[in-house]
């Protein structure tokens, strides 16, 4: 039975939530058209009017999920909130949403290293307002004076901080011995993320 807030959403973003939960769950090359409009609950006809081909809703899918992992940028500009916490709330925001779609995350990753159609808009969004935002932030609370490369170079390492275990996915708990698929855990490696980030 669908609840109201699947039922008052228009056949175009069922596609496309639709679209993401196939890609997260059996990848881009086992979702098909068909799948999509079953998932969706919408006849096939309506992919073609709204998208024309496979790709083109894979790629729009794929740009909606770009979105909102910009989102988690948003916690950095409340400026009500300690810098710490703002850096704190966007890395859970972040880890989490990856960990909706692993699969997705993991394919972003290889098309921002293609610089794909896909990617462009993060990539853009990164170097117009994304990295100024987090320098801001980790600026205000690191407690020894840093470089601007420095602080570059440490806010990459907390990208890498955050993907490396989605991209690992299942292999991460062998190799690690934690579940960064467990929220509890995978917020402590996050404030440890957050420590290393601040020098503190």
């Amino acid at each position: 039975m669908k609840t109201n807030s699947q039922n008052n959403l228009t056949p175009k973003k069922k596609i496309l939530d639709a679209t993401l939960k196939l890609i997260g769950t059996n990848g881009i090359h086992h979702t098909t058209c068909r799948k999509i409009a079953a998932m969706a609950d919408v006849n096939l006809a309506a992919i073609n009017y709204y998208f024309g081909s496979k790709d083109t809703v894979i790629n729009e899918a794929l740009k909606s999920f770009t979105s909102t992992l910009m989102s988690s940028f948003d916690y950095l500009d409340d400026l009500n909130a300690p810098p710490e916490e703002r850096i704190r709330n966007f890395l859970r925001s972040y880890a989490d949403y990856t960990l909706e779609y692993p699969d997705v995350f993991r394919n972003f990753i290889e098309q921002v290293l293609h610089e794909s159609a896909a990617s462009f808009e993060y990539i853009e969004f990164m170097k117009q307002s994304g990295l100024h935002k987090l320098k801001i932030s980790v600026r205000a609370v690191t407690r020894t004076q840093v470089t601007e490369t420095e602080l570059t170079m440490k806010i990459f390492q907390m990208y890498s901080s955050l993907e490396f275990p989605v991209l690992v996915g299942n292999k991460m708990k062998i190799l690690a011995q934690f579940d960064y698929y467990d929220q509890d855990s995978r917020y402590k490696y996050l404030d440890l993320v957050l420590k290393s980030l601040l020098n503190t």
